[in-house]
């Protein structure tokens, strides 16, 4: 296994269960790219801004995709940034706000933003038993992002924005929310993923990670055979089938265990992106 590049999911694949990279995974990464000449890239759900908040000053990627592919970065340069149709925007938080459900709006630059008068429907939300299938760090992302994150509004901006956020304890109401957004593709081009059961977010249509990793594949020009791609949720499916080599996560879906080639041994809570790359690569 000769990987020239190797491209990583963030949430349950680079980050622990506090939303941080180890102090061992740092050093190897960066080991990664100086001594073995390996490209490394970030594909995320995140957005730029949220990536800033939790990436090690030390760790220095050579492309970012973020937001599952609604934005791709190269040493500090814009390859690309999309954003959401804003009717699509008004169209599913309408529908959001409806339904109950925990939403968040995320520009391209600064925090993301809520209502203030749904402020308490989203607390109610985020107060119920954390269940089994809720990954640690989505479950801290969410109480962090209620308690210092969320910028609550007194009326919404529609436009500037590159993702919608949609969150439930109940994986139940995610499966269902997902069928009842079908009605808005009859007026929108717009595709949706979830990174795990409990979220679902919205993209523009035919943008993926995979199509944000091309981009920088061909920028380096690098091919997919060249690529490892290793990650953990249903966001990653695209990248994972693009890559040469595809890697899942130990605490991986058991969907995307089915795609990869290869499943590490522990999962994120137990450093499980470093003992792989440890034994693969050093």
């Amino acid at each position: 296994m000769n990987p020239k590049v190797i491209a990583l999911d963030m949430d349950g694949t680079l980050l622990n269960a506090e939303n941080k990279v180890t102090n061992e995974l740092l050093s190897l990464l960066q080991d990664v790219q100086q001594k073995k000449d390996i490209r490394l890239f970030l594909a995320s759900g995140r957005t730029r801004f949220e990536i800033d908040d939790v990436l090690p000053s030390g760790l220095e990627p050579d492309g970012i995709v973020t937001a599952n592919g609604m934005g791709c970065y190269m040493n500090g340069n814009v390859l690309f940034e999309h954003k959401l149709n804003p009717d699509l925007v008004r169209s599913a938080v309408h529908k959001a706000r409806e339904a109950g459900l925990y939403y968040e709006i995320h520009p391209h630059i600064g925090s993301q933003f809520a209502l203030k008068k749904d402020k308490g429907l989203l607390e109610r939300v985020i107060e119920s038993p954390q269940p089994e299938t809720l990954l640690d760090n989505e479950y801290l992302s969410r109480k962090q992002a209620l308690n210092q994150d969320i910028q609550w509004v007194e009326n919404l901006s529609y436009d500037g924005n590159v993702k919608l956020y949609f969150f439930s304890m109940n994986p139940g109401i995610i499966k269902e929310w997902k069928q009842s957004l079908l009605t808005l593709e009859e007026s929108f081009t717009f595709t949706t993923s979830s990174s795990t059961l409990h979220n679902c977010e919205i993209m523009e249509g035919h943008v993926s990670k995979a199509s944000g990793i091309h981009r920088l594949l061909e920028e380096y020009n690098f091919t997919p055979e060249d690529l490892m791609a290793i990650g953990d949720g249903e966001n990653d499916l695209p990248m994972l089938e693009l890559a040469g080599y595809s890697v899942a996560m130990q605490n991986a879906e058991e969907v995307v265990k089915r795609s990869a080639d290869d499943i590490t041994e522990f999962t994120y809570k137990e450093n499980g992106l470093y003992s792989y790359l440890a034994q693969k690569l050093i």
